[in-house]
């Protein structure tokens, strides 16, 4: 039997040989290391395709970030085409408010350019407001004077515009249309160069179709008469008040009371005038009474509004005729066409108007004074002094009285 110590030298011997032959082991490791590196850059540089259990894996972390940037993506159109269209105003292009009044002051017209790419061009004189808008159009009130719009429709849109102008409504999709108002016969004249409009009014009895290439008018006001001539003082003195049937009954409101009016009853005039517009100033009109339609009318002349003044006194005479409240308005309208419109034939004819109607009335001798100087003022030199004469003998003292004597002197 072989001696344990005698094996294992025999067993280590082939060992210590091998590591005697070893000059340089370092070097061998070097090379390893360098073909083993060389293996893994040619590995990652060939494609591979993924196994399916890989492929699930990459999906199962990818799939929720799609799904979130989708509702992300969604949620940014719903609100890109909820948001209001903003507009412009004028060759500045100053931000647009809500509800302000733009008077067509510029030479050529003053612009309005909305966002979505839709135009109002308002011609010199005119004036209209932007009382709301939306994402598909905007709600536009025409207060006086000559505008020419051109409505985009942008792309899988239905633009939805609205122009309201007195006792009418222009509904609008796409198109180009002129149109021009005047409050002081309720007239409007309206021509269709593209697409069509619908127009409305509380004195058509169904809409009315307006297509390219046609031309719509239409006045809901009955003029009152008025003669070449107006009588003298004494001629109207000597004139028996009009016989007019009872007042009109006011038509009944479908509606709760709009907000308007107790602003008018707070005596909050300014405030009530612009509720009374928000709420569509004709329709109001058709429904307030006639000593709410004086405090409109107030309101408006006060603060420089005298077409809105004159469509509430114009209404007032026609539904309540025969009222005093109607003669009233008579004299306020001759106010108006004296001081704001500078029509002096005008406010002859109303304040002769007041003093037919009401020869005893408390505006009596103020009519008369007013007539004298509107007939100087339109050079109608032989009557007023005519005037001048009868007003010193019935009012020797009155406020007109040195008015009267400076005509006579002449």
């Amino acid at each position: 039997m072989e001696h344990p110590e005698t094996r294992l030298d025999r067993i280590g011997k082939p060992i210590r040989e091998a590591l005697a032959a070893e000059t340089d082991p370092a070097a061998d490791i070097r090379a390893a290391r360098a073909g083993f590196l060389e293996q893994v850059v040619a590995r990652n540089a060939r494609p591979t395709r993924p196994t399916w259990s890989a492929r699930g894996s990459a999906w199962r972390w990818r799939l929720p970030l799609l799904a979130a940037a989708s509702a992300a993506g969604a949620i940014g159109l719903w609100i890109w085409t909820s948001i209001p269209i903003s507009f412009q105003v004028g060759a500045a292009g100053a931000p647009g408010r809500l509800g302000d009044l733009i008077e067509g002051r510029e030479e050529h017209g003053t612009p309005l350019r909305f966002s979505e790419g839709s135009t109002i061009g308002l011609r010199r004189g005119g004036g209209v407001r932007v009382l709301s808008a939306n994402a598909k159009g905007a709600r536009v009130l025409v207060e006086n004077g000559t505008v020419d719009v051109v409505i985009a429709r942008p792309p899988r849109s239905k633009a939805a515009w609205t122009f309201e102008a007195g006792p009418y409504r222009v509904a609008v999709t796409g198109t180009q249309f002129q149109m021009n108002y005047r409050p002081q016969d309720q007239t409007l004249d309206l021509a269709t160069r593209e697409g069509q409009v619908v127009v409305s009014g509380a004195c058509l009895k169904t809409p009315r179709p307006v297509s390219a290439g046609d031309h719509f008018s239409s006045s809901c006001l009955r003029k009152e008469p008025s003669g070449a001539r107006v009588a003298s003082l004494s001629e109207l003195a000597a004139d028996p008040p009009s016989q007019r049937s009872a007042a009109a009954p006011a038509p009944a409101s479908s509606r709760a009371e709009p907000h308007w009016r107790d602003l008018l009853a707070t005596g909050r005039l300014a405030e009530g005038l612009r509720a009374a517009e928000r709420a569509n100033f004709y329709r109001v009109c058709q429904i307030a009474t006639a000593r709410e339609l004086l405090a409109l009318a107030d309101a408006a002349r006060l603060f420089g509004r005298a077409a809105r003044a004159v469509t509430a006194l114009r209404v007032l005479r026609q539904r309540y005729p025969s009222s005093p409240d109607a003669s009233t308005a008579a004299f306020t309208l001759g106010r108006i066409a004296f001081e704001q419109q500078r029509d002096y034939d005008e406010a002859v004819r109303w304040f002769a108007t007041y003093l037919r109607e009401q020869p005893n009335g408390p505006l009596f001798g103020d009519s008369v004074g007013r007539v004298m100087e509107a007939r100087l003022r339109s050079g109608d030199i032989q009557r007023a002094r005519v005037d001048a004469e009868q007003y010193l003998r019935r009012f020797p003292e009155g406020p007109y009285a040195s008015e009267a004597r400076g005509i006579l002197a002449r």
